[in-house]
């Protein structure tokens, strides 16, 4: 197929060169036009003028955006581009209600619209074994799933337009839980006198080994060595995205309010734009 692709961030730049790989002729756009035009002369691609042109040029336009307003400022210019047989699909991490109302501006023009955003780390993005969130008309869904493998595997139908979404800030209420119950754990075990590498070990042969405790490991054990996967403000964007959601719904949700109230104490004492990770280090400097 002829695949746009715009957003390429860390995820998305990773996502977009899996897209090439898998076979399909790619176009991309960025914010930044550097970025899109060394990428695409890394994969062969080609690069849009604008979000509507990439519409114009494509058969499926790919969106990784990093939050809503990201979101609703490019569909506004995409959905000029867009016309009956072209369908878009948004993978960014953004509010149930953004996720509808995406679909219902795209839907106006013809186009087909897919939420489909994605669980997993940048490692995974290269491996290209993201789990994907498809929601949407099936049609819709299934006529994507050619280019949605090439970005992951698997690639789960969870409903109609939101449901993607939704799933999606489920998990990472989840993520951000383990996030901030491994601080804690690896607060105590080394403060009672046990080698903070040993201690991670040990999580990670344990009953309680999710694969973000395996893959995050070193982000723990060796703070600052690694290259930032996830920063403190992007987890703070999607908490308030998560508690939002609970609130419209009635969800009470106490350990998803105690993680954020963590992660902002971080971010307000200047560690923003490091990996989330850092809340442990943020939490020894407490005492």
């Amino acid at each position: 197929m002829r695949v746009g692709f715009i957003g390429l961030g860390r995820m998305g730049s990773l996502m977009a060169r899996s897209v090439a790989a898998g076979g399909h002729e790619l176009t991309v756009w960025n914010r930044t036009t550097a970025k899109a035009a060394e990428l695409a002369a890394d994969v062969g691609g080609g690069v849009a003028a604008s979000p509507q042109a990439l519409a114009e040029a494509c058969d499926v336009v790919v969106t990784m955006l990093a939050d809503d307003a990201a979101v609703e400022s490019v569909y506004r210019d995409l959905i000029e581009g867009l016309t009956p047989g072209k369908t878009t699909i948004d993978m960014s991490t953004v509010a149930v209600d953004t996720a509808r109302q995406t679909a219902q501006q795209v839907t106006a023009t013809g186009a087909s619209h897919v939420d489909a955003p994605v669980s997993g780390s940048t490692a995974a993005a290269e491996a290209r074994t993201l789990m994907i969130m498809a929601a949407g008309e099936p049609d819709a869904v299934e006529r994507v799933v050619p280019v949605l493998e090439t970005i992951g595997s698997p690639v789960l139908r969870v409903g109609g337009s939101g449901a993607g979404a939704t799933i999606k800030l489920a998990i990472n209420s989840i993520i951000y839980a383990i996030n901030q119950a491994v601080t804690e754990a690896l607060l105590l075990a080394e403060k009672s006198g046990v080698d903070r590498a040993l201690a991670y070990e040990a999580f990670m042969n344990s009953a309680a080994a999710a694969p973000v405790v395996n893959y995050r490991q070193k982000v723990f054990v060796e703070p600052g060595t690694t290259p930032v996967s996830f920063t403190v403000d992007l987890a703070l964007k999607d908490m308030e995205l998560i508690l939002a959601q609970a609130a419209s719904t009635g969800t009470g949700m106490p350990a998803q309010e105690a993680c954020q109230s963590i992660m902002q104490a971080a971010s307000d004492a200047g560690m923003g734009d490091e990996d989330m990770g850092m809340t442990a280090v943020y939490m020894r400097r407490l005492g």
